[in-house]
């Protein structure tokens, strides 16, 4: 359940609530120009407020003004948290003299995506480009992409990366190399239950776990859920990814194992291969019908925003894996250089250093429904969350998400786990058909 849509609406108006009034020319003066077409993501800028078509530059404001570019699944996730980005960065440049920045939505695919234009822009239209830009971290290191962004150690706090938690912090280091700033996580797996129901300790060996025939979980199996529990015990079972040319591939022994594990006492997975969404399984978990529920730390935290309740009324537990409890696998963002021009590099960190600060980071996750990525940053939460102390040490022990959740390997995985659950086909011939599917 996401609010991008609604969070659109929020930087519209605030468009049009600058277009309606009229203000006294100023240090905090509010310029408008005409909107783009519909397909064309808004341009906040601070403190101008413009909806300038792509390609065409933004006014300056005295002699200096920074780009940002967010992609909206991260930027605008809640109406909340994009209104929070929006103030921190007015906050910033209150103070700065003739100092403007920009906040523009982008994808990060695409022909008008953060890619596209980083990879093309800079030769035939450098003066639209951005200073800043959020992005995965996976993308920090990935060789198609890593020459895109300028590192950042000789201007970055080490004591800012220290705190960054492991997953985020090993995608955004290379060496001694600092490419980007992390600030939020996404993705964090792990099972809710009712404490006034599950009262015992819950043994951490999946086996053993969903033999309980006194209880059930439910999982969205039909879905990209189902995917990322096979994901995370085909690796457990010392799965690989790519085959020796560096190519998409599954491996059949490790993944043989992982479905033969899965096909465990199936029917203790209530009602899984008939959902498809965590709100469906979280409608099934509600009403009393399953005692655990597979549940994203995103999810959970919208659940709490809607109903401040759940945030003293669950319990939490890692997923049971093959010899313990399964790594977690999250997605992180940080913030990344995109201009060689060491004035801008130098106003940009400056930029990016206020808006990772402890209760800036702080502020914008809560709003945002996301976890940060920084421990100072949770700590300020603990007090008012419970959760985010489970969170926490998940997250030391999480492992960064290895591939895209939209890729290949992962329609592979989820179609392999859905039929393991729904079918008797034995899991070996289900991984031979897997590694099959993968090399067509």
């Amino acid at each position: 359940m996401r609010h991008w849509p609604s969070a659109f609406l929020l930087l519209s108006f605030l468009l049009v609530s600058a277009a309606s009034c009229s203000l006294v020319r100023g240090e905090d003066e509010v310029e408008v120009t005409p909107p783009p077409a519909a397909t064309a993501a808004p341009t906040i800028a601070v403190p101008l407020v413009s909806t300038q078509s792509p390609g065409v530059p933004p006014q300056e404001v005295g002699n200096r003004m920074l780009r940002l570019w967010i992609p909206p699944e991260i930027g605008a996730r809640t109406e909340a948290g994009a209104q929070e980005l929006i103030s921190q960065v007015r906050a910033f440049r209150t103070g700065q003299n003739d100092l403007g920045v920009t906040i523009e939505q982008k994808p990060i695919e695409g022909a008008g995506g953060i890619l596209n234009y980083l990879q093309t822009g800079r030769i035939v239209a450098a003066g639209i480009m951005p200073d800043i830009v959020a992005v995965p971290t996976s993308l920090l290191m990935d060789g198609r992409s890593r020459d895109l962004f300028f590192p950042l150690t000789d201007l970055a706090d080490q004591s800012y990366i220290d705190g960054v938690f492991p997953a985020p912090a090993e995608q955004a280091m290379s060496g001694d190399e600092i490419l980007g700033y992390p600030f939020a996580t996404t993705g964090l797996t792990h099972l809710n239950f009712n404490p006034e129901v599950i009262t015992q300790t819950v043994p951490l060996l999946w086996t053993s776990f969903i033999s309980d025939t006194n209880h059930t979980l439910v999982l969205p199996a039909d879905s990209r859920e189902g995917a990322m529990l096979g994901l995370q015990f085909y690796l457990a079972e010392g799965g690989t990814l790519v085959d020796g040319s560096g190519r998409p591939a599954l491996a059949a022994e490790p993944l043989a194992r992982a479905l033969t594990i899965l096909s465990t006492r199936k029917g203790n997975l209530l009602q899984s291969h008939q959902l498809k969404t965590l709100d469906e399984a979280w409608q099934y978990h509600q009403l009393g019908l399953s005692d655990f529920i597979w549940m994203r730390s995103d999810y959970l935290l919208e659940r709490q925003l809607l109903d401040p309740t759940l945030i003293d009324s669950q319990g939490y537990l890692p997923v049971p894996g093959v010899d313990g409890p399964l790594t977690p696998l999250t997605t992180s963002w940080a913030w990344a250089l995109t201009t060689n021009d060491p004035t801008r590099q130098a106003m940009a960190m400056e930029l990016i250093s206020y808006l990772t600060s402890p209760e800036n980071l702080a502020n914008w996750s809560s709003r945002s429904q996301v976890l940060p990525a920084h421990r100072r940053a949770i700590d300020l939460l603990r007090g008012q969350n419970p959760y985010l102390e489970f969170a926490a040490e998940q997250m030391e022990v999480a492992g960064p998400m290895p591939i895209s959740e939209t890729s290949r390997i992962m329609d592979v995985l989820g179609d392999a786990v859905f039929q393991v659950l729904t079918t008797e086909t034995s899991p070996a011939i289900l991984a031979e058909q897997a590694v099959t599917a993968l090399r067509q």
